[in-house]
């Protein structure tokens, strides 16, 4: 089965601004936390694969596999990155913005896209897109968490 993913999340985080936008524009660094990330590997300047270990429950489950590349904005605190076409399971894209406000980083995530191939018992096929964007929101409220624990003052 194939579902549409459309995720934007926001929240407002103490962290060391200076220190995310270092990252931000050697890019690894930053990515290489996001949860459940089986491996990350560099197809080249500003391109990445991923490959995430499997998310699911109740009979769904779906290793996430695609790749991207990126381009960095320093100066406005943003990361975008489109979909690479024939890597993987996935085809997503999105952005990362880091924004100064007072003592505190706002972040807004926004993904999109299509996970292809997810093993879905028939029952559950109906439900499948909703679960699927709920897993996922709990992957980023975790990157977040991560970016709190590796960046926080």
């Amino acid at each position: 089965m194939d579902s549409k993913l459309s995720l934007d999340k926001t929240a407002s985080v103490a962290l060391n601004y200076e220190a995310v936008l270092a990252d931000l524009e050697a890019i690894e660094p930053l990515i290489s936390i996001f949860p459940k990330l089986e491996s990350l590997t560099k197809l080249g300047p500003n391109a990445f694969e991923w490959k995430l270990k499997p998310i699911g429950a109740m009979g769904v489950s779906h290793a996430v596999h695609y790749a991207a590349t990126y381009e960095v904005d320093k100066a406005n605190g943003r990361l975008n990155f489109h979909a690479k076409e024939g890597i993987g399971n996935a085809n997503l894209s999105g952005c990362f913005q880091f924004k100064q406000n007072g003592a505190k980083v706002d972040i807004e995530i926004e993904i999109k896209g299509l996970l292809r191939d997810i093993k879905v018992p028939m029952l559950l096929k109906a439900a499948t897109p909703g679960f699927i964007k709920t897993m996922f929101e709990g992957l980023v409220d975790r990157f977040i968490e991560k970016l709190e624990e590796k960046y926080g003052k």
